[in-house]
């Protein structure tokens, strides 16, 4: 015969019924704690984990019919199988305690056989309950998954709409303008700036609409990295150049600071470039005119360390709660009118990441910000 695999609380007023009940219960396989009354059942039930309890009918101070109410109200108890165990065999009694959420009764002395085949019955129906909650745990767990993928869908789509609309209509309405121009004598130079101007708009589309794939791909976990040694000093100072036309647009510098030596580290470049980019990117689109940013590397021990920082508005706290999550916008503005999709630091956080780094902001409201990226530099291809 099988042993039995449980834990069972006995529940008995005499020592002499705790114990033969016990030893019956271990020799059956199953582990056993005892209680000697309503109260002090309760008190073990509440702060351990029960497969079945034997309560007894009769007790003094709290009776087996007033504890056994008090474990069918209680949620973290009512599931608990309970077999009444009485010497009476009292009819009213033992309905009352089936009605109140027993499992089960058994007559005083107890037969060691109906006693297995009781507690064996309660211990499926238990083992049954509990895969029942595991699963609508989970269940719920999926669920509430479900609606956040939903809820950011909603938003996805409807900031796609919005950020999309803009640059479409600009392209609209160029075209118009541009067969009107067309009927004009002196029309060549307006076309052109009318072609600048509509090749800046695709070009707005076309990064809204990379930036919104690549989170997506991060998102499902389909991004993969090429992961080879680079020197960093180099991507920062490429990146930097990049970047330096649409500073001095502003009349914005950058600065460099990087070590003499190079800084190799295994990473995907494309994607660390992305993050570098990103930041001084951002960097530029939330300074006034005529401001330094000042753009640094160091390597401390075996980690790289990248920061940019500008002399913005900088971020409230409640800015800095917020500044890595998807389609976040901030109260801090762009000062030049320029456009923001919301994604570009949430991509950088998951660049960053992917990479087993992390990145976070230091800023104080009025004193500009520093974006902050720690990448450990012998990250090897798997």
């Amino acid at each position: 015969m099988t042993q039995l695999q449980g834990h069972v609380l006995v529940v008995d007023d005499l020592d002499t019924n705790r114990d033969a009940l016990s030893r019956m219960l271990e020799r059956e396989g199953l582990t056993t704690e005892v209680a000697q009354d309503g109260f002090d059942a309760l008190a073990k039930v509440r702060a351990g984990s029960f497969d079945v309890i034997l309560l007894d009918v009769m007790m003094p101070r709290l009776d087996g019919i007033q504890t056994l109410t008090i474990l069918k109200q209680e949620v973290a108890t009512r599931d608990i199988p309970v077999i009444m165990l009485s010497a009476l065999n009292e009819s009213k009694a033992i309905r009352e305690c089936i009605e109140l959420g027993a499992e089960d009764y058994l007559p005083k002395p107890i037969d060691r056989a109906l006693l297995r085949a009781r507690i064996a019955s309660c211990l499926r129906r238990k083992q049954l309950q509990d895969k029942e909650k595991h699963y609508m745990m989970r269940l719920e767990s999926t669920n509430e998954e479900l609606r956040r993928l939903s809820m950011l869908k909603s938003r996805f789509l409807g900031m796609a709409a919005h950020d999309l609309k803009n640059p479409m209509t600009t392209i609209l309405v160029l075209a118009d303008q541009l067969v009107e121009s067309g009927e004009k004598p002196d029309g060549v130079g307006l076309r052109r700036k009318q072609f600048d101007r509509i090749r800046e708009s695709v070009q707005k589309m076309l990064g809204i609409i990379q930036a919104l794939l690549d989170s997506a791909a991060t998102e499902s976990g389909h991004l993969e990295l090429r992961l080879l040694p680079i020197d960093l000093c180099q991507a920062v100072q490429e990146v930097a150049e990049e970047n330096r036309i649409y500073a001095e647009s502003k009349q914005i510098a950058i600065q460099c600071e990087l070590p003499s030596n190079p800084v190799v580290a295994h990473v995907d470049a494309v994607r660390i470039r992305d993050v570098m980019d990103n930041l001084i990117n951002n960097a530029i689109k939330f300074s006034p005119e005529s401001r330094l940013i000042l753009v640094s590397l160091e390597q401390v021990d075996r980690k790289a360390h990248f920061a940019v920082k500008d002399q913005g508005p900088g971020l409230t706290e409640e800015d800095q709660n917020l500044v890595f999550g998807l389609y976040q916008r901030l109260s801090a503005k762009p000062t030049g009118s320029e456009f923001s999709t919301g994604l570009g630091l949430s991509i950088v956080k998951q660049r960053v990441e992917l990479h087993s780094g992390r990145v976070w902001v230091e800023s104080q409201p009025g004193a500009g910000a520093t974006f902050h990226v720690e990448l450990p530099m012998d990250l090897y291809p798997s």
